[in-house]
């Protein structure tokens, strides 16, 4: 139940644009990825609640797919869409 709960904050971290908690977490963490995910955090010490639910973006990413409609939040050349390298390699 626990990964499924944090798999729901991932998917709605991508999905909801205008939400507050993203708001918070890409203040916090800044972006990367065009806006999909934020940057792992740096800190070494104490428990982070971010850094629990990004320890299974992998697995996330693996389940997903992505719509490149008109191309702003996709890189078609260097994001990693089959294998794992980006078609630019």
């Amino acid at each position: 139940m626990n990964e499924a709960l944090k798999t729901k904050w991932l998917w709605r971290f991508a999905k909801e644009d205008d939400a507050v908690r993203k708001n918070v977490f890409k203040a916090k963490y800044g972006i990367e990825d065009l806006g999909w995910w934020t940057k792992r955090s740096s800190y070494s010490h104490g428990f982070s609640f971010w850094k629990s639910i990004l320890a299974g973006l992998k697995h996330f990413k693996s389940l997903v797919h992505f719509e490149v409609k008109d191309g702003t939040r996709v890189l078609f050349w260097h994001d990693v869409l089959c294998g794992d390298r980006p078609l630019k390699t």
